[in-house]
């Protein structure tokens, strides 16, 4: 297997690890979260809120890879869109770990709540709790609107079938858009970001699958 075999397996390992480190990560603290009124449940489930906590730092590092691995594959065709990319990435990444630390926060609340928390305790539970929630929506938009000329690159670079890019573009697009409506208090953001979900598994299964379809002599370096 080639180098730049290897590089478009471990970007398409990339594109599908992070679901699974965000979604067990988000399922783990959100069944603790279910009822803020209950603190102590926080406090007395630690060990998985702060392993559900883990796995979403998990998501941000994983995502960051993604832009980096991308990096020279977008450089060989236009440099500006490959270090918007990376920058999205980061962006992303940082704006999660902001929620992540809302919901430690909420950690702390519930270890000093001594099993009877005071209503102002509960509603800064709330508070935090949606904190990590704006900051996803957040990180939603700055990934949908930075991706959708990272897709379109790979649309005019043939790496891809044609389609699949373009999909992705509309996939994107439609997820931003998503997570502005969920910011304004409409909940039709899980149905805007199905698209764009499902064009990154394709994608990664493709690139574990089949890889992109040429390769100049800078992607392989």
């Amino acid at each position: 297997m080639s180098t730049t075999r290897l590089h478009s397996r471990s970007l398409g390992v990339l594109f599908l690890l992070p679901f699974f480190a965000y979604g067990v990560g988000t399922a783990l603290v959100t069944s603790i979260l279910q009822e803020p009124e209950h603190l102590a449940v926080v406090a007395g489930q630690r060990t998985l809120f702060v392993g559900g906590a883990l796995l979403l730092l998990l998501n941000s590092i994983l995502v960051v890879g993604i832009g980096v691995l991308c990096f020279p594959i977008l450089r060989a065709r236009s440099p500006s869109i490959a270090v918007a990319y990376v920058c999205t990435r980061v962006m992303e990444a940082l704006v999660l770990i902001i929620g992540v630390i809302f919901l430690l926060c909420i950690l702390q609340l519930g270890a000093s709540a001594q099993g009877q928390p005071a209503p102002e305790l509960v509603t800064l539970t709330r508070l935090l709790s949606k904190g990590n929630f704006w900051a996803y929506q957040l990180a939603m938009i700055i990934l949908g609107t930075g991706s959708v000329a990272f897709c379109l690159s790979l649309y005019r670079a043939r790496l891809l079938p044609s389609l699949l890019p373009l999909v992705g573009a509309l996939g994107y697009g439609l997820l931003a858009l998503g997570a502005v409506l969920e910011l304004f208090g409409l909940p039709w953001g899980i149905f805007f970001s199905g698209p764009g979900g499902l064009f990154e598994l394709f994608l990664g299964g493709w690139l574990i699958a089949k890889g992109f379809r040429t390769v100049t002599p800078s992607v392989a370096a």
